[in-house]
């Protein structure tokens, strides 16, 4: 009977349930799996599987894994389970990459932004940049362009603080090696396995001359003992411009042109267009006598498509691990296919990307590590010939909807007949007069070793490596000069050869061109040393790094090498975890500088206090996880300036040739160029940082915050206040100052309710630079200073309305003698002097580098589906288009056009008064002014992801995880104008014609075997 009894309470304590762990990429081993309110704990091994004995058959599971989210699962009679985690990025225990070494965010002192590259690797852009924005705080990105292979944003950490264009590009470290822009937007986002950007003093001090700017810092993934794990991911997205252009037809467009004629001669019968032409023009009945072309629309097609595949396979053994990785992707241009018959030459534009990859770490002994990295890139960029097509378009001089037929009848190519250039069509150049293409290979090897040197103390270790890299690159060309084109008379059913032009196509012509050949080498030495003593912590670095960096140039500096070498020490101390200190100092330099000008030190301070550790936050608040306080201050510095090379050598520069000689005996000269300045160094930086960290509930709440302040000095300009007449250039010294203040938020809330697992993430970024001193010459007004103003500040007019017939005659009048006339733009006279001239300039608007930057993420998943959105957006910048882009007779008409000052339309107008006058008061190529430089604040439906995990059951062959996904990049964008048809991240005070950006809606697939 007492045998009867126990047996079901024993069968309940043998209660057993296995199953799998994975995160979206595959099984997860390490992950710890606990029961709930009893001791029973296990945890999944290499292929993610689990095995656990429980009390109670109904209990609940908590899964846990160092930056994921924590999960709970009731068993409730299940004996198998699939449980996916998702990622954690602000998990305090997470070891972050820093500049040669890692910290774990809970002892660390410093500011630091990361991010999983998992968390990236579905977004459905070529470039690392373009995945980051509105991801980490303190990252600021513009996109200039969506023209495929040259789409990569510009991105500056913490903003701008130097007056040198080059001056705020951050530097790029790529295990340990540093990269430039372009190697960044190249890697292969499947490659990468975490991304830092360090912000402060005492994480960029360890680069010395190079780390003022912010450092970007990319750790590629490594392999992992265990049987061989192949992962597949195969995508391919449908992509179409942001901002559709609108132009109007050929009837609106006469009649504007019919007003304009008007406006500017004063005489309504000197027209260029008949009532006859525009009624045709409206009926669109004689096609081939009156065109009506959409050149945007007949050129840009709505929709074009991109690919990406990857491969990797990682795997090992204690001994030996791998990681090898081969991606390719591709990415065709919005243009139709003008191909002509038989040249079998593509003509658009197209991007294509080859990456390899392979990582191994070898454990040659037990006490040596070595390791040897491999990576090819090879990228071809290919255009058509034809130029600037989105420019061509938008240009007025150049085509018009009535300037061409598309073909002739006969499907000959036409010309623009009506213009000064008289060139062939858009379509025709597109289909006959060749390509560019732009080919580049990259080349890095790292070899490097790591030994440990217990035998002499326990924790310390001696690593190096040699790493080099090399680009070459070159340009391909076929290439027409010159087509054969047709105007068609209707009337008379015949065709005239444009004079000088040939009958038949003429055979391409192949040209090549030189790119870009140069090669990098860099060798590191380094001690490390790590010891605990009890609630003690030291970790020490002492480090060498040498690199070399030559290219092909010009006779001066062909394959003549730039150096740099330099000395770092790191030591951090941590108490308890409590209290937390960190000295970094670096003495490094760089041969751009006389030899006892080239070297500097660089020193940082950091602390650090815990206070959740305190007693009295620990015992009376026991939900807090973290709560520090952290500041630092240090100097750093940056090399890069515009100019000379060697800026302390006096230039000679090639001169004018003489005829000497009865006969012709040509003799070149030299010139003096810009004065040396023997007193030339780098910039410097005095950088103060203090944050708050603070986690509660279990992690579950987390918010970052940090406010800085630096001050940029000794920056290299060229000086303003020196008098022409002293008769030669001089080179740039080290005069102006420039202050940036900001601070930033990084907020994280995630949570579950039973099995949907939820996450938000908001960051924001605001920074404010003030010119301190740039040595300008006096200004004869205060307002016409730059120094106190932005870096970039734009100048320009003060919009005061239009000129009316009522205020004509007192207002202020623009120098030159030029009349005004109602309806053309009216500024604010500010000397008072009556006339409008350039001392009525004032600052005038934001730079074009957006001063204030936010993020918000919207995540979850529930079982095997998951999602996940991001808005993003910036405020407190401008934005001016002219020229081409907007001007009447420069541009073709647009809406906004119509929306012009007439006397009927006088209080309702958004554009002044027509004229074909190009040098107009009304033109912001002449007269910028707040009417034309405007407001770029916008949001974006940045990045929508929407995936499903297949369950393992459903899996054939020997498929361990199958993932399907939906992703879109750059969906939506709302903006506060309708001046422009711009995308608000176009280059300023430009005609706004760069290839547009694009939005992608992307489907894909991961596998793993």
């Amino acid at each position: 009977m007492l045998v009867m009894v126990a047996a079901p309470c024993i069968l309940i304590a043998q209660t057993v349930v296995s199953g799998i762990v994975k995160n979206t990429e595959g099984p997860l081993a390490g992950v710890t799996i606990s029961e709930k309110g009893s001791s029973n704990v296990a945890q999944s091994d290499q292929n993610g599987r689990f095995r656990i004995s429980l009390s109670r058959p109904d209990n609940v599971l908590v899964f846990t894994s160092v930056g994921y989210t924590t999960q709970e699962r009731t068993v409730a009679g299940e004996k198998e389970l699939e449980v996916i985690l998702q990622s954690n990025v602000q998990d305090i225990n997470e070891v972050v990459v820093v500049g040669y070494g890692t910290t774990k965010k809970l002892t660390s002192t410093g500011a630091i932004s990361s991010i999983k590259g998992a968390d990236i690797r579905e977004i459905p852009t070529a470039n690392v940049q373009n995945a980051l924005t509105g991801r980490l705080p303190g990252f600021v990105s513009v996109q200039r362009s969506g023209q495929p292979g040259r789409d990569a944003s510009d991105f500056y950490i913490r903003g701008v603080s130097s007056l040198n264009p080059d001056g705020n590009q951050p530097l790029i470290i790529v295990d340990d090696i540093e990269y430039t822009y372009e190697q960044l937007s190249q890697i292969n986002v499947n490659e990468i396995e975490s991304i830092s950007i360090l912000k402060d003093a005492s994480t960029t001090a360890v680069f010395g001359i190079k780390g003022a700017n912010g450092v970007l810092v990319v750790k590629t993934r490594r392999g992992i003992s265990g049987k061989p794990k192949i992962n597949v991911r195969l995508e391919s997205g449908a992509q179409s411009p942001v901002t559709r252009l609108k132009f109007l037809d050929a009837y609106e467009s006469a009649l504007l042109w019919n007003e304009a004629i008007a406006n500017t001669v004063g005489d309504n019968t000197n027209q260029p267009f008949s009532a006859e032409a525009l009624e045709h023009f409206r009926l669109g009945d004689a096609p081939y006598t009156y065109p009506d072309i959409n050149w945007y629309d007949r050129i840009f097609k709505p929709m074009s498509f991109q690919r990406n595949s990857n491969v990797d396979v990682t795997g090992g053994s204690e001994s030996i691990k791998y990681f090898i990785s081969g991606g390719a992707f591709s990415q065709d241009g919005n243009l139709y296919n003008f191909e002509n018959n038989g040249d079998q030459v593509n003509n658009n534009y197209y991007y294509r990307r080859f990456n390899l990859r392979s990582n191994l770490d070898v454990q040659a002994t037990k006490s040596l590590q070595l390791r040897l990295d491999f990576r090819a890139n090879f990228n071809r960029i290919n255009g058509p010939r034809a130029g600037n097509i989105v420019g061509e378009v938008f240009n007025f001089n150049k085509i018009r909807p009535w300037s061409a037929p598309f073909l002739n009848p006969n499907g000959s190519y036409a010309y623009a007949g009506d213009t000064q250039d008289l060139s062939p069509t858009i379509n025709a150049r597109l289909a006959t007069a060749g390509y560019r293409l732009d080919r580049r290979n990259d080349l890095n090897i790292l070899f490097g070793g790591t030994q440990d040197l217990d035998v002499i103390t326990e924790g310390l270790s001696f690593s190096t490596r040699i790493a080099y890299a090399s680009v070459e690159s070159n340009g391909r060309e076929q290439a027409r000069d010159n087509l054969p084109v047709y105007k068609y008379f209707p009337e008379t059913d015949s065709y005239e050869l444009k004079g000088g032009a040939p009958y038949v196509l003429s055979p391409y012509t192949l040209r090549a061109y030189q790119g870009d050949y140069n090669s990098r080498v860099n060798v590191q030495a380094n001690f490390d040393y790590t010891k605990s003593f009890g609630e003690h912590q030291i970790n020490s670095l002492l480090l060498y790094n040498r690199e070399s960096y030559s290219t092909k140039g010009d006779r001066q500096s062909n394959w003549i090498p730039q150096n740099f070498q330099g000395f770092t020490f790191r030591t951090g101390y941590s108490y308890n975890e409590k209290y937390l200190v960190d000295v970094t100092a670096a003495y490094n330099g760089s041969d751009r500088f006389q030899a006892d000008k080239r070297y500097g030190f660089f020193p940082a301070i950091s602390v650090g206090y815990n206070l959740a550790r305190e007693s009295f936050i620990r015992d009376k608040f026991d939900f807090i996880d973290l709560l520090k306080l952290r500041g630092s201050y240090g100097i750093v510095g940056q090399d890069k300036v515009e100019a000379d090379r060697y800026l302390f050598q006096q230039v000679y520069n090639p001169g004018g040739g003489y005829s000497f000689g009865e006969t012709h005996q040509g003799v070149g000269t030299i010139s003096e160029g810009n004065l040396g300045n023997s007193n030339v160094t780098w910039e410097k930086q005095n950088s103060f940082d203090v944050g708050l960290d603070l986690s509660v509930l279990q992690n579950r709440f987390s918010l970052v915050v940090d406010y800085f302040s630096n001050v940029r000095y000794d920056q290299l300009v060229t000086s303003q206040s020196l008098p022409l007449n002293i008769g030669v250039g001089v080179s740039p010294t080290n005069i102006a100052r420039v202050r940036n203040r900001g601070v930033e938020f990084e907020l994280n809330y995630n949570d579950h309710i039973g099995a949907f697992n939820y996450n938000i993430k908001g960051v924001l970024t605001h920074f404010k630079n003030k010119i301190l001193f740039q040595d300008e010459p006096a200004p004869a007004f205060p307002w016409l200073r730059l120094t106190g103003h932005q870096v970039d500040q734009p100048l320009g007019y003060v919009f005061d309305g239009f000129y009316t017939e009522e205020n004509l005659a007192d207002s202020p009048k623009p120098a030159g003698g030029y009349e005004v006339r109602p309806g053309d733009l009216l500024y604010k006279d500010l000397n008072g002097d009556g006339v409008i001239d350039d001392f009525d300039r004032t600052a005038i608007g934001r730079p074009d580098v957006p001063n204030t930057s936010f993020g918000l993420t919207l995540g979850g998943s529930y079982k095997g589906f998951s999602f996940n959105i991001l808005l993003q957006g910036t405020t407190a910048y401008s934005f001016s288009v002219q020229g081409s882009g907007i001007e009447p007779f420069q541009s073709q008409f647009q809406p906004i056009h119509q929306q012009r000052w007439t006397p009927e339309t006088a209080s309702t107008a958004r554009f002044p008064r027509l004229t074909t006058n190009p040098t107009t008061i009304n033109s912001p190529s002449s007269y910028m002014s707040d009417f034309w430089l405007i407001d770029a604040t916008y949001l974006r439906l940045k990045t929508v992801e929407l995936g499903y995990q297949l369950p393992d059951r459903w899996l054939p062959f020997k498929m361990n995880n199958a993932r399907l996904y939906l992703s879109g990049y750059n969906l939506l964008t709302w903006t506060n104008y309708s001046l422009y048809q711009q995308d608000p991240e176009v280059t300023s005070n430009t005609a706004g014609d760069a290839y547009q950006n694009q939005r992608v809606v992307n489907l894909g697939v991961q596998i793993g075997l």
